[in-house]
């Protein structure tokens, strides 16, 4: 086990947070989902697994989280009927899953795990076996399950809500310097100042180009994962910015993250974007069908198409312009199914349903398999009875905003709820586990969780005052 500099940045920011301020361990906590190329620690012992800060800082949190009254929204949050007890019973059956199947059905399949190679940690095809992996995902997915319960209880209070959403809009603004970086560092030769953040034992693919133009990765190790987090933080906010919430600050921001989007070239970006975009543009219909539209999402219909055809047209009329973007897109798009890592991916997929058949539909354990898509590497994994539960928890929360009644908090539920609905998109693209990542079970919490209402004060009755009689001066005296 080896301890990083960025390790004990962590760990002196939770403590802070722990004997300080709880705004700043909400806030770093959130922040810090944004380096996904750091590691705090690298546990040699599990097969070089990496511990993220973000993980660090979530422990901290969940320290925090056990005082009152917070410890208490912590079991509501897994309580029937909430949204947590379905991502309760995932967590429960991905733990079993991990340790009795891969025991269970040893040898009776064959699997792409990670393994230790000559060039690195690589995906291998080997005979199901129990490995480091089926540990290490474990544990992540129960840090997913802590995180979401931690969030829900926070996200019940006020103020602590406030502070979630505060820390989203600073994510959103980082995201956008740590781009900004990677492109500035790369043109300069100075990417080696930002190792400090490119420490864990992935593949770092931050010097990637295609047809000329440099592939945007920000804090993450490749383009596909700086594209899920820069997509996710755009739904969030798009959607805010749709329904009138701090209109100018978010609108801002949305436009930042959305052309990160664009000159990232990520295969994921523009096809998540395109799906997210349609999805968005179908519920903006739907709601204009039933009279609840607001201004901006009318103009939002409106625009959108004399937009395109704008953009279409401007692309057509200039024939260089026309050529780069065909090029991109024949590499990022058309071609893409024809080169050898979508050969591989598909590979994962065909294997990883395999693994499904020949588990019975039970599952071979987290760990165990990869995929290139959330939905089959969930039944891979966690078989039926787990993707059931999933799949129940993921349509909770995305429907409780719908039961929020004050419009404000409706607003930023049902902005979680798109961030989340992004984040699952950009998973059926290029998921490889079970695992969404922290943020998604932070927005995910945002979403389920209905904020409680201030405690009303003492109500003080007025003085009883003596009828005044018609005709009398004030204060005179009644006849006898």
């Amino acid at each position: 086990m080896t301890f990083e500099w960025i390790g004990l940045v962590a760990l002196v920011v939770g403590l802070l947070g722990l004997v300080q301020s709880q705004r700043l361990a909400i806030t770093a906590c959130v922040v810090s989902t944004l380096l996904g190329a750091a590691a705090a620690s690298i546990l040699t012992a599990l097969g070089s697994a990496n511990l993220p800060p973000a993980h660090v800082l979530l422990g901290f949190l969940v320290l925090i989280a056990l005082r009152r009254p917070f410890a208490g929204r912590i079991l509501e949050a897994y309580a029937w009927p909430q949204p947590g007890f379905w991502l309760l019973m995932t967590g429960l059956y991905a733990t079993l899953a991990a340790v009795f199947m891969p025991r269970l059905f040893a040898g009776t399949s064959y699997v792409f795990t990670i393994a230790r190679t000559d060039l690195g940690p690589g995906l291998l095809l080997t005979q199901l076996a129990p490995v480091s992996g089926n540990l290490s995902q474990t544990a992540y997915f129960i840090a997913d399950v802590l995180c979401f319960g931690v969030f829900y209880a926070f996200a019940r209070d006020e103020k602590s809500h406030g502070w979630i959403v505060q820390a989203m809009m600073i994510c959103g603004c980082l995201n956008i310097v740590f781009a900004a970086l990677d492109y500035l560092t790369f043109f300069t030769g100075t990417a080696d100042l930002l190792a400090f953040m490119r420490n864990a034992t992935y593949r770092m693919l931050d010097t990637a180009e295609v047809v000329g133009f440099k592939r945007l990765v920000g804090s993450f190790p490749e383009a596909s994962a700086f594209a899920t987090a820069t997509l996710t933080l755009f739904a969030f906010t798009f959607t805010l910015w749709l329904d009138g919430y701090r209109s100018r600050i978010v609108g801002v921001l949305s436009l930042l993250l959305f052309l990160a989007l664009v000159a990232s070239t990520s295969t994921t970006a523009y096809a998540g974007l395109s799906a997210y975009l349609a999805l968005v543009y179908l519920g903006s219909l739907g709601r204009l069908l039933y009279g609840r539209v607001s201004p901006t999402r009318l103009a939002f219909l409106a625009v959108s198409p004399i937009i395109t055809l704008i953009l279409v047209g401007t692309i057509n009329l200039h024939d260089t312009l026309t050529a780069s973007i065909s090029d991109i897109l024949q590499q990022l798009i058309f071609m893409k199914g024809n080169t050898a890592s979508a050969m591989e991916r598909a590979s994962w997929n065909s294997q990883a349903l395999v693994n499904f058949y020949d588990s019975y539909g039970l599952g071979v354990g987290p760990g165990s398999a990869r995929a290139s898509n959330i939905v089959i590497a969930t039944l891979a994994t966690i078989g039926v009875f787990g993707a059931f539960a999933y799949a129940t928890f993921l349509v909770t929360c995305l429907v409780a905003p719908c039961f929020e009644r004050d419009r404000t908090r409706r607003t930023v539920r049902m902005a979680a709820a798109s961030a989340c609905t992004a984040l699952f998109i950009s998973g059926c693209i290029a998921g490889t586990t079970i695992d969404l990542g922290l943020m998604f079970f932070i927005c995910a919490a945002l979403a389920a969780t209905p904020v409680d209402l201030p405690a009303p004060g003492p109500v003080r009755l007025a003085a009883a005052r003596p009828p005044v009689v018609p005709g009398r001066a004030h204060g005179a005296a009644a006849p006898a």
